[in-house]
């Protein structure tokens, strides 16, 4: 008879912890082995500023500042988990430096530019272009260098 109360109440705490958690950034739980009361609770935050849910587009978001010197930031959106290339490349296509590659969670991620290239060698001053390659489609939004 205690341990269906137990259960109970492990529920309703985890319940409230996701609630919780949900009020300060995106969160998804799942039970595990109920019968012995083994929880897992796995948790997905997003950047804070935002609103808590799941944005509902896969986009570049901002890159700040723009025009930069020395460092910007680029802010992405992705709808759903997967994977995902942002990259910098020159007007004539050539690439510059990949910033990030590999698998990433949905919701709002951020990463800098540095204004150097693979090598770690400062770029000339000028305009690039920043390209996000996620769930099949391609995104690009051009970003100033100003020294």
């Amino acid at each position: 008879m205690r341990q269906p109360r137990l259960l109970r109440l492990l529920l309703v705490v985890l319940l409230l912890l996701v609630a919780w958690l949900g009020s300060v950034g995106a969160a998804r739980a799942t039970v595990v082995h109920a019968d012995s009361a083994d929880f897992l609770l796995d948790v997905v935050t997003a950047v804070d500023g935002s609103d808590g849910g799941l944005p509902p587009a896969t986009r570049l978001a901002a890159i700040s500042p723009n025009p930069f010197n020395p460092v910007t930031t680029i802010s992405f959106d992705l709808a759903v988990p997967g994977t995902a290339t942002l990259a910098i490349h020159d007007l004539r296509g050539r690439l510059v430096r990949t910033i990030v590659a590999g698998s990433l969670a949905a919701g709002r991620h951020q990463a800098a530019w540095n204004g150097c290239d693979e090598r770690g060698m400062a770029v000339a001053s000028g305009t690039y272009v920043c390209r996000l390659v996620a769930g099949g489609r391609s995104r690009a939004m051009k970003l100033v260098l100003a020294k």
